[in-house]
């Protein structure tokens, strides 16, 4: 009777244990920022990242042994594979990733994170700050809340302070409005490319008519360089649709 209540009790806690989700996160990539100042940063992230999680946070030490030869960490892959890669070798139920930038006096985060409780998918969070590092210490801990999908303390939201940013910076950094821009430069392109083809094609046909008239006939050069500047411009306008699109794909516009 014993033996079969320790086996009961042992087969509960093993139960308990998986229902709680262990959470792996690997200190952020920095840039713009010191080494300590990344990590210093970083820790006031885990500290409510700890608060938030109903499970228990894997020590900074187990993750990054546990994850230093993978891609994540070499190449600093932030792909959904890479991320899934780095949560099987730390058996974690969740993994977070991420990237922290400083530069013109503006503080971004991109945060990754995979959860096995949606396999196969992986979710991004972002913080763009500008302003003192006190304020955008509270976004970092705010945002520890947020992607453990609890509500905000009361206590982050009261000491929350405005970003000094411009409603230009706003529009200028905003992912939809950067990916509006490239497909509005590539849409006029083509647009223009699919007008001047017409009008080229217009003005040859205009110059056979003519030559079959009469093959001296004065409208002729008038058609031709028609048709040669309409062909320019087309050429001219596929190249801009061609341009804003690698540009919009080596720049990581439509993959944000």
């Amino acid at each position: 009777m014993k033996k079969l209540f320790s086996i009961f009790v042992l087969s509960t806690t093993l139960m308990f244990a998986q229902d709680v989700a262990s959470v792996a996160s690997v200190q952020f990539s920095g840039t713009g920022l010191s080494d300590l100042e990344t990590k210093t940063l970083y820790n006031y992230f885990m500290g409510e990242l700890e608060k938030a999680s109903d499970g228990p946070l894997l020590t900074q030490e187990t993750v990054d042994q546990s994850v230093s030869a993978l891609e994540l960490t070499t190449n600093d892959c932030f792909k959904k594979d890479c991320l899934m890669a780095a949560q099987d070798a730390t058996s974690s139920n969740v993994f977070l990733a991420g990237t922290l930038k400083f530069s013109k006096n503006k503080y971004r985060v991109k945060l990754y994170k995979v959860d096995s409780s949606n396999p196969g998918k992986s979710k991004s969070y972002r913080i763009r700050y500008k302003g003192d590092t006190d304020g955008f210490i509270t976004e970092l801990e705010i945002l520890a809340w947020k992607v453990m999908g609890k509500e905000v303390p009361g206590r982050l939201n009261d000491k929350r302070k405005p970003s000094q940013e411009t409603m230009f910076e706003k529009i200028a950094e905003n992912p939809w409005a950067q990916r509006g821009l490239v497909l509005g430069l590539a849409g006029l392109g083509a647009s223009s490319y699919v007008k001047n083809t017409a009008g080229a094609a217009e003005s040859q046909k205009q110059i056979d008519r003519l030559e079959g008239i009469n093959p001296n006939a004065p409208g002729i050069k008038a058609h031709e360089d028609s048709r040669d500047g309409a062909k320019s411009t087309a050429m001219l306008s596929l190249g801009l649709t061609a341009a804003s699109l690698a540009y919009g794909y080596f720049a990581g516009v439509f993959t944000e």
